[in-house]
């Protein structure tokens, strides 16, 4: 699923639920940091830290890739 670079929390939250038919607060998400280490998407301030992860691999000429892991609330 492709995102602009500009969607906020709540805009791509919308966009999964209804990929998977799902409510908001039905689906817990996560994704994998710089470090690998998977952060539950809760608000802006964690999708803000997702983004700037993109920024940085695209920065370092990697292909700007999000992946989210999402599971049933």
């Amino acid at each position: 699923m492709a995102i602009m670079p500009d969607i906020s929390c709540d805009e791509f939250m919308d966009q999964v639920c209804s990929k998977f038919g799902k409510e908001y607060g039905d689906l817990v998400l996560k994704f994998a940091d710089e470090d690998g280490a998977r952060i539950t998407l809760m608000d802006e301030s964690d999708f803000e830290l997702a983004i700037e992860g993109l920024k940085i691999a695209a920065g370092k000429g990697k292909e700007p890739k999000l992946e989210i892991w999402c599971e049933l609330a």
